[in-house]
């Protein structure tokens, strides 16, 4: 079973990642978690082995630097690559760590013509299920601590927070309109605990549906 787990910066995705993969060890299930950002791991993924010698911090760098919409060809190619190894996985449950629904939002705002944005969601490979997990921009902010990066102030490159906060709550409202129209699940991350009880209660059903 693949599930894709997005929603804007500071939602807990990638703590939420590790509680599964507790969980399904627990019930001695096979896991694994994919991830775009594993393009820089040169033995997981020796098809990006171009980008050697690059960081994931100088990489986030280079991306705000990017010009529209070749900013969004380049992350269509990171979301598309990372959800096709995906559909490749054996696991009993697989995780899509970040989907392409913020960075389609993101660019939609920026000027990214809509026609480029739906060709390249179009050609993503499917998810079994999608999970949005919403936190408030001023929630966001407080858990990062001043940990932000230009991308996620809107291409501030002095990264403002009120820059961070207007532009967390355009994407956001993005986001939740296409969370409702697509009808994916919406768990409201304002406690970790909360959100990772309504997964497992999302999931459970699901797994045993398929025989996992």
């Amino acid at each position: 079973m693949i599930v894709a787990m997005d929603g804007p910066d500071g939602a807990g995705k990638s703590s939420q990642v590790k509680r599964l993969a507790s969980w399904a060890r627990s019930l001695e299930m096979s896991f694994r978690v994919v991830g775009k950002w594993q393009v820089l791991e040169e033995a997981t993924v020796p098809q990006a082995r171009f980008l050697r010698g690059t960081t994931l911090d100088e990489l986030r760098v280079c991306i705000a630097e990017m010009p529209s919409p070749s900013r969004m060809l380049f992350l269509g190619w990171l979301n598309t690559f990372a959800a096709e190894r995906t559909r490749q996985a054996e696991e009993d449950l697989v995780v899509l760590d970040g989907y392409w629904i913020k960075h389609a939002a993101t660019e939609l705002l920026a000027g990214c013509p809509q026609q480029l944005v739906d060709a390249i969601v179009d050609a993503m490979a499917p998810a079994d299920l999608v999970v949005f997990f919403d936190v408030t921009p001023e929630e966001a902010l407080r858990r990062k601590k001043g940990d932000i990066t230009p991308y996620e102030c809107g291409l501030d490159a002095e990264c403002r927070p009120e820059r961070f906060l207007s532009h967390q709550a355009a994407v956001r409202e993005v986001m939740l309109d296409w969370a409702r129209t697509r009808g994916w699940d919406v768990i409201r991350a304002n406690t970790a605990d909360a959100a990772h009880h309504r997964m497992r209660t999302l999931l459970a059903p699901r797994l045993a549906a398929t025989g996992s």
